[in-house]
């Protein structure tokens, strides 16, 4: 742990679970607060309110530019210890960080069927969901990034698939008090994993070819997806709709009602910045762990938040204790360690399959050129996060 960069690794994994947890809350709390005479229910405005928050991240950066009075382009040094990034070609070479644009396309898609499957779910059924994040990237990253999964892996993939699956019939069995249609909100859900999957293994190949500090990368995202919905909203305004669980007022989204409510009430108002401040924190801590680790450790880590929701959710009332949900809960957070190498089995060849892993990394980053200090930050990360869970 003396090496300062661990240390900035682990404060991003921590910032990440925090704030993930805090983002979580704060908007499931505001589907449920009553301002104006009704629920507060505006999953587009909720995702557009996202995309403000992650311009913030762009507005810091550029202060942080004029504080330290020097200029850093998208060839500067990055933060911690990584491979050069690959000559910049077509779209690369034309867009700079603004490439960026597809994986906020990305975002702004699963994002709003996030919103939506958060209004229709409870709180710990959508954070334990969220998990199959997991799966998501594993797939995709065996397919655009061809990367090759051990045996520990596999298991812990099928552990966390097992643990969504249990979790999701609790949901349907035994409505929670704040579900409003948990059927439909587990099928909204998976759409929304689908496409936030794209979302991280498309910034993990970009973070590959384009140098650029995290701060930028998230406030490019957010700008770009902000400038998406100021577009999307009135058009979304003016589509009548009469299903009462998807639309508000009879609208597909009604952001001036959005607007109305949030005035009226200081809790809205707080929980909407606290949205707003929390996801930006959230993001950029995902995007720094994605940039010096993978998004495979990103979504792990996501995963893990899960835990804190699940409690702060029986605490607040928000649901109840089930102990279907509890099981779900082990085998996922189990799969989650395991995956992720936290946690070692010394069976069934697990610790010779985590072995050929580590060497299999070490050789890659090699290859590519990463320099001492990089391999030795993932190297003694993932050694430290042993050492932790040994001691619990």
């Amino acid at each position: 742990m003396s090496n300062p960069s661990n240390i900035l690794i682990y404060i991003f994994m921590i910032l990440m679970l925090i704030s993930g947890t805090a983002n979580t809350l704060t908007a499931k709390a505001m589907d449920i607060v009553h301002s104006e005479g009704a629920k507060f229910e505006h999953p587009y405005f909720q995702t557009a309110s996202m995309f403000f928050g992650e311009v913030l991240c762009l507005l810091i950066y550029y202060t942080m530019q004029r504080i330290n009075k020097r200029k850093i382009s998208i060839d500067s040094k990055p933060i911690l210890g990584s491979p050069p990034p690959a000559p910049r070609t077509g779209l690369y070479k034309k867009l700079g960080p603004f490439i960026f644009v597809i994986p906020a396309f990305f975002d702004l898609l699963g994002s709003t069927f996030i919103f939506i499957g958060l209004i229709l779910s409870a709180a710990s059924v959508y954070q334990m969901i969220r998990g199959f994040i997991i799966v998501i990237v594993c797939i995709y990253s065996i397919i655009f990034l061809k990367r090759r999964l051990f045996r520990h892996e596999t298991t812990g993939v099928i552990m966390i698939t097992l643990g969504i699956a249990i979790t999701g019939i609790a949901s349907i069995v035994n409505k929670a008090n704040t579900a409003e249609d948990p059927v439909l909100g587990v099928i909204v859900l998976f759409i929304g994993e689908l496409l936030l999957g794209g979302m991280y293994v498309s910034e993990e190949l970009l973070l590959k070819n384009v140098n650029v500090d995290p701060l930028q990368a998230v406030g490019i995202e957010g700008l770009c997806g902000s400038c998406m919905y100021l577009l999307i909203l009135p058009i979304l305004y003016a589509i009548p709709c009469n299903e009462p669980k998807m639309c508000d007022d009879g609208r597909v989204e009604d952001s001036i009602q959005a607007l109305k409510q949030i005035g009226a009430s200081w809790q809205l108002m707080f929980l909407w910045w606290g949205t707003m401040t929390s996801i930006a924190s959230f993001n950029f801590s995902g995007i720094s762990t994605t940039k010096h680790v993978s998004s495979l450790a990103r979504s792990t880590i996501g995963a893990s938040r899960t835990f804190f929701v699940w409690i702060f959710s029986m605490i607040l009332e928000w649901e109840n204790f089930l102990w279907l949900q509890l099981i779900g809960f082990v085998l996922l957070v189990f799969g989650t360690l395991l995956y992720n190498e936290v946690l070692v089995l010394p069976w069934f060849g697990f610790k010779e399959a985590v072995g050929k892993h580590r060497t299999a990394l070490l050789e890659k980053r090699t290859k590519d050129g990463t320099d001492e200090d990089a391999i030795e930050i993932v190297g003694d990360f993932k050694l430290g996060m042993q050492f932790s869970a040994c001691t619990l």
